[in-house]
């Protein structure tokens, strides 16, 4: 998978990232942010279109970029 980030910049809670899943870019608003990835609250359409039971997801750091 491409890396999203193009710098070292860590997401912040509340910030809104964009990151690439199954060759498609989302969006998302971090609402956790761990030591190796941050926890993203994402639209449930998306969750809907990723096979996912709940709008919420992991992205590791430097796989996504700050909007």
């Amino acid at each position: 998978m491409n890396n999203v980030s193009s710098g070292k910049t860590t997401a912040n809670i509340g910030d809104v990232i964009l990151f690439d899943r199954k060759d498609n870019l989302y969006e998302g608003t971090v609402f956790l942010v761990r030591d190796n990835s941050v926890l993203v609250e994402i639209s449930k359409e998306s969750a809907k279109v990723l096979g996912y039971e709940m709008p919420n997801t992991v992205v590791r750091h430097g796989n996504y970029t700050i909007k």
